[in-house]
């Protein structure tokens, strides 16, 4: 039974949902507001400094990715993505693809900021980040 997170926009939290078989992703509501229109988002995850354990797939992967390699992160989130089901959305394939081609990923960021993505909204103020709650729906 997989918990996935869901972004209420009016509420500006994230919340975790059980999602159990045969339950309808469309139907949950903001636990706080009531709201119908939740955005599933990409879960926080961490992996432990020590050895990770034999099947821990996601751990071993991460563990081989060299930072200073634009194309092995890029590989990194796209199996990732692959694995969690996530669309990853046409400009992070886009980001991705520059960076599979061997662009500088500071360079990426940089404009893909410019361009209204990222931590600033497209009116150039900052957006807050969303709370989390700490429940499970």
């Amino acid at each position: 039974m997989p918990i996935y997170e869901y972004l209420c926009k009016p509420c500006n939290t994230i919340f975790q949902f059980l999602v159990r078989s045969g339950r309808n992703e469309n139907e949950m509501l903001c636990p706080k507001c009531g709201m119908k229109d939740l955005e599933r988002v990409m879960s926080r995850f961490s992996t432990s400094s020590s050895k990770s354990e034999p099947g821990d797939d996601m751990a071993s992967d991460l563990a081989d990715v060299d930072e200073n390699d634009p194309r092995s992160m890029a590989r990194a989130v796209r199996k990732m993505a692959e694995e969690m089901g996530e669309d990853l959305g046409p400009e992070l394939e886009h980001a991705l693809g520059r960076l599979e081609s061997g662009e500088d990923p500071e360079k990426i960021e940089q404009e893909l900021e410019e361009m209204g993505f990222g931590d600033e909204d497209s009116s150039g103020m900052g957006a807050p980040s969303p709370g989390r709650d700490p429940g499970l729906y």
